[in-house]
């Protein structure tokens, strides 16, 4: 019986083209992290890419052009934010059906040029094809610091943080998906159409402060998980530290914070560190803000301690949305 993509799903898919990968010299760090680690002629560096695809990450009209240029560099650039890094050069690949208008394309490289500019880097090239839907494909030269931030670097008694606020950007794709508005929804929307890579707050945290580190993208239960497999330990919540987005306010408390816990598409970071480095989290001030959230622990997988409703709650990485799945 042949087996199909549905058949295994994202994860698992991931798993198998790791063994298909086999260790490489010049490779420090290969598939499994935020971004690949390579050496370089002076320093290490990092390089990842990301791909967005309309009708899988979006719907054309729910932007416009520049918009989705910057968002497809943010997007991509928050892995290296993740490894402590810095952006140098940004490749882009483009796929779009003939009919597409040139100005949306140049919208689209506007977007991407401005947002590498403002991160210090440049749009260094790429590539052009066409295809029945528009797709953007961005790939990010960083240079690495001198210890990038693994996911397998916590330890049992590490302190878990978050920065920024969390759900706001789901809250927005949900309202775009059913075409609704609700108070502060113009607010979530715009949460998800411009995300921001932390790239200066993930700098900060590899000056020897963070022990791990992942970048939100699945949702702060599915990242959290993968980072806790990775370091071998298990991740206590507090769900009533969540720093939630503004928009969610207005929402019942069980619905905000299922959104904050499981909604994705925040980009924020998600780090540990030891007991001892919590108060030069508090010292360095990040422009996004650090929330205290949890801790690590012996074990394996994720439990929220959910205070108001008196009860912990497990989770596994299998519960989480997948590409590819039936």
């Amino acid at each position: 019986m042949t087996r199909r993509l549905r058949d295994l799903g994202e994860i698992a898919l991931l798993r198998e083209i790791e063994r298909l990968v086999p260790p490489n010299g010049d490779v420090i760090v290969g598939p499994g992290d935020d971004a690949a680690v390579v050496r370089g002629t002076s320093r290490p560096l990092l390089l990842t890419t990301d791909a967005m695809v309309e009708g899988v990450h979006f719907r054309r009209g729910w932007l416009s052009a520049r918009e989705l240029g910057r968002r497809a560099f943010h997007v991509a650039a928050s892995d290296v934010a993740a490894m402590g890094g810095r952006v140098r050069a940004v490749l882009l690949a483009i796929a779009a059906p003939s009919d597409w208008p040139v100005a949306e394309l140049r919208g689209v490289v506007r977007g991407v040029r401005a947002a590498a500019e403002e991160s210090g880097a440049g749009l260094a090239g790429g590539n052009l094809s066409s295809a029945r839907e528009l797709s953007l494909t961005v790939s990010v030269l960083g240079d690495a610091p001198a210890r990038p931030v693994l996911r397998s670097g916590a330890r049992p008694g590490d302190l878990v943080y978050v920065t920024g606020r969390l759900g706001g950007a789901a809250l927005g794709l949900r309202l775009l998906q059913r075409a609704r508005t609700v108070g502060g929804g113009e607010v979530a929307k715009r949460r998800w159409r411009r995300p921001t890579a932390r790239l200066d707050e993930g700098r900060a945290l590899a000056t020897g402060i963070a022990t791990a580190m992942i970048d939100l993208s699945d949702g702060l239960l599915v990242d959290l998980t993968r980072l806790a497999a990775a370091s071998g330990c298990r991740a206590l919540v507090r769900a009533e530290r969540l720093p939630l987005a503004v928009p969610l306010r207005g929402l019942p408390p069980r619905d905000a914070r299922a959104l904050a816990l499981s909604g994705g598409e925040d980009y924020e970071l998600l780090f540990t560190v030891s007991s001892r480095a919590a108060s030069r989290v508090r010292r360095l001030g990040l422009a996004a803000g650090a929330t205290l959230i949890g801790e690590m622990t012996r074990g394996r997988g994720v439990v929220v301690d959910d205070a108001p409703s008196g009860h912990a709650v497990g989770h596994t990485l299998a519960s989480a949305s997948e590409h590819f799945r039936r």
